[in-house]
């Protein structure tokens, strides 16, 4: 694989490559994240099916990216490309959504070590709701920590949301292994920072208006579903706009 290094202006380009995509058949759209939304949450409410949602969430957006290309291509979506990631290169997919699982638990391990009791304290101080002179007292004196804690995860799960992010696409459709496709869009992020930066603050606007709503509801991540119509395309636009896959010799 040809990895290509784009202007910033992509990023923007990348977000209304997703919106031309989701405007193809927005119905289905909606009916493939609605499912993969009502299923993931049925997953997290029994204990330890939260683990099987993180393996074969890499399975289901390759599947809904196969979606993507077949309209890309003229062609209709259908429900049955959320199947797509379990009939090819399955095993593999799973694999990415290990080493996600894997690199999640670093990090909130770090942060524990890092945070320690600050956690426990400000855990304590919202659920007894009342914000008396000792609570509020205690709440400033666990900040330093508590952003300290929130410096080592950013620094620990930036690395491994960028080798994450197009690992899944590169498994589904150029057949690469897990170790690759991570390495892979790993540098294909760094190389292109300031388009995925542009990308970001288009996706952190609207994220931001959204985050009452879904605090309001008790679904802290309901502003990416919501978004995930247009964002799950978009991240397939950028693929296509970044790889380019080197021709077979003769």
């Amino acid at each position: 694989m040809n990895i290509r290094i784009v202007e910033a202006s992509h990023g923007w380009r990348w977000i209304t490559g997703g919106i031309a995509l989701f405007r193809k058949n927005p119905p289905v759209w909606l009916l493939l994240i609605a499912t993969l939304f009502i299923g993931s949450r049925i997953l997290f409410a029994i204990p330890l099916l939260g683990v099987i949602a993180v393996l074969v969430a890499p399975n289901f957006f390759a599947g809904l990216a196969h979606g993507a290309q077949a309209l890309e291509q003229g062609k209709p979506l259908r429900f049955g490309y959320l199947a797509s990631g379990f009939l090819k290169n399955a095993p593999q997919l799973i694999t990415i959504g290990g080493v996600s699982l894997v690199g999640q638990f670093v990090m909130l391990m770090a942060m524990v070590l890092v945070g320690g009791e600050s956690f426990s304290g400000i855990s304590k101080t919202m659920i007894s709701g009342s914000a008396t002179p000792e609570t509020v007292e205690a709440m400033r004196a666990a900040a330093p920590r508590m952003m300290a804690a929130m410096v080592v995860g950013f620094a620990v799960s930036l690395p491994l949301m960028m080798a994450v992010w197009f690992a899944p696409l590169l498994v589904f459709f150029n057949n690469a292994r897990p170790l690759a496709a991570l390495l892979l869009s790993l540098w294909a992020c760094l190389r292109n920072i300031l388009p995925l930066l542009v990308y970001g603050m288009a996706a952190l606007v609207p994220l931001v208006i959204l985050t009452p709503f879904s605090l309001a509801l008790r679904q802290p991540d309901l502003g990416l579903w919501l978004l995930a119509p247009i964002l799950v395309p978009s991240i397939y636009v950028s693929y296509r706009d970044l790889f380019v896959e080197e021709p077979a010799p003769a």
